[in-house]
């Protein structure tokens, strides 16, 4: 009889040939991903983990790092064509996804017509899927709030076949193997890089919010109590010096209560949700089903320039509240703001970031919101706060780029960012009072999470 031939031994995580070495980080899903294909937003389903994607990802990380080392950014420039290449220079590393697995995508929602909605005319109302739905009271559920980009649009009208755009899908679970080849002297380079990645960013769109979390037992955390130890060894050689670009903060937020990925990804949103919306800290009580009017400051602000929206709006103006700040643009922009009695909202007014007196379309968001994977598949919320340059000016246009019509002052500076008279007394019900001294709401938002429980992790 032939002899049987035994099985392979599996392929070590790290081997070398002459000069290179090769790891493998055997890495999954904890959180679902949506987006990551060639078509922004979309899933490439034939091929839903790109090793190009995660190339990138890689190279954000490694500036936020070990390219915090550098002096300027024409160093950061040089440093990083040493390590990842430049149109004159081949790259050092070589990035493959192997044996990956994904369940199939599904859509995220579904619109329902609901006959008792507007006073009994109908209309549509987006039924979130699991695994959106996660607490027993609806009002707790907090995912939908991050989740808005990928709502689509209802149909037109009750008989209309379809959705004007359906609502977007998303892979619930995946895994997939990335080896990393690499030159010996670029061993911290790459493995840093890897570590940050796969803790602090993720896979495909939204990943500040929480969506597509990854989990790699190699490079997690045991627990909540060894985290300052695990965040100081992995990143022991980052510099925490401010530049033109993000980097790694030397400390961040977590929460001693452990739980299910997706769980602590809702109780982390929550927060984020409350600091923005909440009645009765970030705006008035409503009646009968409608929220109330909002504290903070910008939507006065937008009707007093637009005095057209004063006028329909028919909203009396809120004089304790200042009518010439966006607290919130520290957060992330651009902001759509959304008027009930506007409704084109092709007409909306949108604040943008400006750099060097010119407008640019995007300021992502410094703050980075998640779970935070433990080696046992559990995890804990994690709130970070990237180092980024200040922003100093905002641009108040149309959604479309055009300057909105009667509008008595589109561009602001630093002070209608973040001030001292946003925390005046006289401001009473301002939500950023007790929580900043200088009118931050990028402070605030931070000092509401250690309000709640959340510890600070420092290296």
């Amino acid at each position: 009889m032939p002899k049987s031939i035994p099985d392979c031994p599996p392929v070590p995580a790290v081997h070398s040939s002459p000069g290179r070495l090769t790891h493998d980080y055997r890495i999954r899903l904890i959180t679902p991903m949506f987006g990551g294909g060639i078509v922004p937003g979309e899933i490439d389903q034939s091929c839903p983990i790109r090793g190009t994607a995660i190339r990138g990802h890689l190279q954000f990380w490694w500036r936020a790092t070990r390219g915090a080392s550098s002096a300027t950014p024409r160093d950061l420039f040089e440093k990083h064509a040493e390590v990842w290449g430049s149109p004159e220079k081949s790259s050092r590393v070589e990035v493959e996804v192997r044996n990956w697995q994904a369940a199939d995508p599904h859509p995220c929602g579904r619109y329902e017509w609901k006959p008792q909605l507007q006073g009994g005319r109908g209309g549509y109302q987006l039924q979130w899927q699991p695994p959106f739905r996660v607490a027993p009271d609806p009002r707790e559920d907090a995912l939908p709030y991050v989740l808005f980009p990928f709502q689509g649009k209802p149909p037109s009208g009750p008989s209309a076949p379809e959705s004007e755009k359906p609502p977007a899908s998303f892979i619930k679970e995946a895994s997939f193997t990335l080896r990393v080849r690499f030159w010996s002297d670029l061993g911290d380079d790459v493995q840093t890089a890897v570590w940050a990645w796969v803790n602090f960013g993720g896979l495909g769109a939204r990943t500040r919010r929480g969506c597509g979390a990854l989990r790699c037992d190699e490079l997690a955390p045991r627990n909540f109590e060894g985290l300052p130890a695990w965040f100081r060894a992995r990143a022991a050689g980052v510099h925490g010096q401010d530049h033109p670009w993000p980097t790694l903060p030397s400390r961040f937020l977590s929460h001693p209560e452990v739980g299910d990925p997706v769980s602590v990804w809702n109780r982390v949103i929550r927060i984020w949700r409350d600091f923005r919306q909440v009645p009765g800290f970030a705006r008035n009580p409503g009646q009968q089903g409608r929220p109330g009017r909002s504290r903070y400051p910008e939507p006065e602000t937008i009707r007093e320039v637009c005095h057209a929206d004063r006028k329909r709006s028919g909203h009396q103006r809120l004089a304790h509240i200042p009518a010439d700040a966006f607290p919130r643009a520290e957060l992330g922009l651009p902001i759509v703001f959304q008027f009930k009695d506007r409704g084109d909202l092709k007409d909306a007014p949108v604040l943008y970031p400006r750099v060097d007196g010119q407008r640019k379309d995007r300021m992502a968001s410094p703050l980075i919101l998640k779970p935070l994977a433990l080696a046992d598949g559990r995890a804990v919320p994690l709130v970070m706060r990237l180092r980024t340059p200040q922003l100093m000016e905002v641009e108040l246009t149309k959604s479309d780029g055009e300057v909105l019509k009667g509008a008595s002052q589109t561009v602001w500076g630093i002070h209608a960012i973040r001030d001292k008279r946003l925390v005046d007394p006289k401001y009473h019900d301002s939500p950023l009072r007790g929580l900043t001294e200088d009118g931050s709401a990028l402070e605030a938002f931070l000092a509401r999470a250690v309000q709640n429980g959340y510890k600070e992790i420092q290296r």
